[in-house]
Order: C-alpha cells, then structure tokens, then sequence
C-alpha cells in the first residue's frame, strides 16, 4: 500500500496540468449543428488547432496566450452545443474555428 500512496499522487498531480486535445475538442465542436464554422472536417479543425497550439508554445508554455486557449479548450468540451453557438466560449483573438 505505501507503494501505491507516491504513485497515485504522482498520476494525480500529472492530471492537474493536463491541456485538452485539439482532437477532443475539434470533435466537440464540430459535432453542435448550430455552431457557425468554416471549418467542416475534423482533420482540418484538428490542423488548425494544432498550428494555434505551436505558436502559443513558441511563445512560452506559461504565455497568457497559451493560458487562453488552454482555457478555449476546455471551455468548448464542457459547454453544451446551445451555449457554444451562442458565443459562451469564443474569443476573438483566440478562436481558430
């Protein structure tokens, strides 16, 4: 049992900082009808999102910018489809989609 004590607080605490998936989150996005998007197709939302990702991460993992969109992210896989189409997560300076 003291074995498992270090190795559930280590997995737990790598969970804390855990950045949601462009695919997840593409994937939640793309699946609310009423979601105004240019985009269409999962690989290209994916694409687009990752690109975003690599610019934050140049800029600096503890960036503002990087927050946001971490932020973005989460806001779109925990929002439902109505609240999203009516802007509950959207960002002008961040949105990718």
């Amino acid at each position: 049992m003291k074995l498992l004590t270090p190795l559930l607080l280590l997995s737990s605490t790598a969970l804390i900082g855990c950045e949601p998936s462009c695919a997840k989150t593409c994937k939640t996005l793309l699946a609310c009808e009423g979601v105004e998007t240019e985009v269409t197709e999962e690989e290209e939302c994916e694409a687009s999102c990752l690109t975003q990702e690599e610019v934050y991460e140049d800029i600096g993992e503890d960036s503002d910018e990087r927050e946001a969109f971490k932020e973005l992210k989460k806001c779109i896989q925990s929002s439902e489809c109505d609240a999203i189409a009516a802007g509950e997560c959207y960002d002008e300076e961040l949105y990718i989609w």
